[in-house]
């Protein structure tokens, strides 16, 4: 068995079936963590999360929250977020695609959204979309503090906005693998800590990171 960090696929359909090809993803004994922004700017943002949604229930995808499901609940919920339609957000891209796919549908793929968790973990390793919340007077993050934690700009949960060199070494030794920041190729930040998204929305690279035999993967094809 298998288990697959990809990084923030934001809509990309096309490109995740590419990748699962290239790996040899298999259904019945892999896992694949999404680490959090599924959703947004991408064209095939409801196709892939009814993808992901049948996956979860055949047992081989395991979601992970970021800023942009966040951002899509509050909405929901009746908060005013004027930059959630903004193009560069690109969260008019999810409620158009949502809306396509008609009310129940929608609904139940929202219900779904809600049950997301901030981090995923086993014994050696953490998933979380930005990075872990910092141990107070240490330069050590824990993921116990990601529920509660909210960010100093109040928008979001710190773990969900945090960015390099806020992305931290958990304390426990743990290798934690996040997403949100765009690199050019996925790779080690530093000690303890690995980056994954490689901004395929934008650059049409999309990246993965195999837990068990710790290699990096990737594709290139073209954004939609």
């Amino acid at each position: 068995m298998a288990t697959y960090v990809v990084g923030d696929l934001h809509g990309q359909l096309p490109l995740f079936e590419n990748l699962l090809t290239k790996i040899n993803f298999s259904f019945q004994d892999d896992r694949l963590i999404a680490a959090g922004d599924v959703i947004d700017r991408g064209a095939h943002v409801g196709e892939l999360l009814e993808r992901l949604y049948d996956g979860s229930r055949d047992g081989w995808f395991l979601p992970v929250a970021g800023n942009h499901e966040e951002a899509f609940l509050r909405l929901r919920d009746g908060e005013s977020l004027p930059f959630y339609q903004d193009p560069e957000f690109g969260g008019a891209r999810t409620l158009e695609s949502l809306s396509r796919l008609g009310h129940t549908r929608s609904r139940r793929l929202e219900s779904w959204l809600r049950t997301w968790p901030f981090v995923w973990s086993d014994s050696r390793h953490i998933v979380v979309h930005g990075g872990l919340p910092a141990v107070p007077g240490s330069n050590l993050g824990d993921p116990d503090l990601c529920a509660t934690r909210i960010s100093p700009s109040g928008n979001f949960h710190e773990c969900v906005d945090l960015r390099p060199p806020n992305v931290l070494p958990s304390w426990d030794g743990r290798l934690v693998v996040s997403g949100h920041t765009i690199v050019r190729k996925a790779k080690h930040l530093c000690d303890g800590v690995i980056m994954v998204d490689t901004g395929a929305y934008r650059t049409g690279r999309l990246s993965a990171y195999c837990l068990e035999n710790e290699t990096f993967h990737s594709v290139v094809g073209i954004p939609c």
